[in-house]
């Protein structure tokens, strides 16, 4: 029984060496990223100009500078406390991100947009952040359960963020959702 146990693990490192898949963490685990080098006004000033749309989205990157678009629009809102348009943003900048994820589903300080250039992408980040505001939304709105929901999914998000690059931006969001999350002391 245990030279089958050794086939059958020979036979999936195999295919995982044939299929790319890694064995190792990426080198992005390496390093932690600090706050200086990737943070949320980094990535809004990489994708301001002109604006991008659902109707008008074509490839990937178009989907990924709407989604963060919307979501600078949406900071905005919530920093006025225009709840509902900063909803309805956050919305508007997930469903941009979604089609996104489906296709590429790590962060990385360096994406390689096209050749000599690269880009802030961190779209499972950013998703975990829209959470987190829509969660204190509906926090303040007397909506724990979807609160607590939104921030359970932004939990999840930024520990996928933080598998493919260790940033210190994921790291405070991790901390402060685990926060969020822990049993309240009456």
């Amino acid at each position: 029984m245990r030279i089958r146990n050794l086939f059958v693990l020979f036979g999936i490192l195999a295919w995982g060496a044939i299929h790319g898949c890694a064995t190792t963490p990426p080198p992005g685990n390496l390093r932690l990223i600090l706050l200086q080098e990737v943070n949320l006004e980094a990535v809004f000033e990489e994708n301001e100009g002109l604006e991008v749309t659902r109707e008008n989205a074509k490839e990937l990157r178009d989907f990924y500078r709407g989604g963060v678009q919307q979501k600078a629009k949406a900071e905005k809102e919530f920093q006025e406390k225009g709840y509902p348009v900063a909803m309805k943003l956050y919305l508007s900048s997930n469903e941009l991100f979604s089609t996104l994820l489906e296709y590429i589903d790590s962060d990385s300080a360096e994406y390689n947009l096209f050749e000599g250039t690269s880009i802030l992408f961190f779209p499972n980040l950013l998703v975990a952040d829209n959470h987190l505001k829509m969660g204190r939304i509906h926090d303040a709105m007397g909506r724990q359960r979807t609160a607590y929901r939104n921030w359970k999914r932004a939990l999840s998000l930024v520990r996928r963020s933080l598998e493919s690059e260790r940033t210190e931006w994921g790291l405070a969001l991790q901390q402060e959702l685990l926060l969020l999350l822990a049993p309240k002391k009456d």
